[in-house]
């Protein structure tokens, strides 16, 4: 048996560290409220404020001598103001900080982890992740202070292709849920914002509380099917 486990939301305590580094960088101006991210939409949660950027620009001159350039050129700077998007927050500005630096969604979550794969050597563990970028070795270096020992390690482009390389998913997140196929289970993990789905009756409040004997439960539903 395949069991996929994802990255946020069971191991890494993701929102809250967007949540935090948000604040950190932004934080709520006189009369504001602060930030909440309480789902996954992050586009609901998170806004930025106008920032003033200086562009350089080079006035072309069609009698261009090289020899006059270095005594002078003639440079406007032009100020636009711009905001700064979720993408950019995420992948460019503050990558590692959230990727890299988030806390375990629950203390002793990877270790747990590491102990599934120690006491199920005849199930195949996959820690699966939809992340690109920089945000990859972010993420390894969360599994590596982290002190991961999964030695399947997979990264995605959507949500529902994780289901490509699992029979069996471990997550919280609505959209790797909502797009299982027949054939496979979701184990979930319980959130506020997938409490709507259970279709396979296995929901737990962390990782902690998946062992041997849920396995077992999962095997003799996939056999079943």
């Amino acid at each position: 048996m395949k069991i996929g486990v994802s990255v946020d939301g069971v191991l890494r305590n993701l929102l809250s560290k967007i949540e935090e580094t948000h604040t950190k960088y932004f934080p709520p101006q006189e009369g504001e409220s602060e930030i909440e991210v309480l789902d996954y939409d992050l586009e609901k949660w998170l806004t930025f404020p106008e920032e003033e950027v200086k562009q350089k620009e080079i006035e072309f001159n069609p009698d261009f001598v090289e020899v006059e350039v270095k005594e002078k050129v003639d440079i406007k700077l032009e100020t636009k103001k711009e905001k700064v998007t979720i993408q950019e927050f995420l992948y460019e500005r503050c990558t590692v900080e959230i990727f890299g630096y988030a806390e375990e969604s629950v203390s002793s979550a990877v270790e747990t982890l590491n102990q599934l794969v120690i006491d199920n050597p005849q199930h195949e563990f996959i820690i699966i992740s939809r992340e690109g970028g920089m945000a990859i070795p972010s993420t390894f270096f969360f599994l590596a202070k982290t002190k991961s020992s999964c030695p399947n390690i997979k990264f995605v482009k959507e949500y529902s292709k994780v289901w490509d390389y699992v029979d069996v998913m471990v997550t919280d997140h609505p959209k790797i849920i909502d797009t299982k196929p027949n054939g496979k289970v979701s184990i979930i993990i319980d959130k506020d914002y997938n409490k709507d789905f259970n279709q396979d009756k296995m929901r737990f409040k962390t990782i902690k509380e998946i062992d041997s004997d849920v396995l077992n439960k999962v095997e003799t539903i996939l056999n079943d099917d």
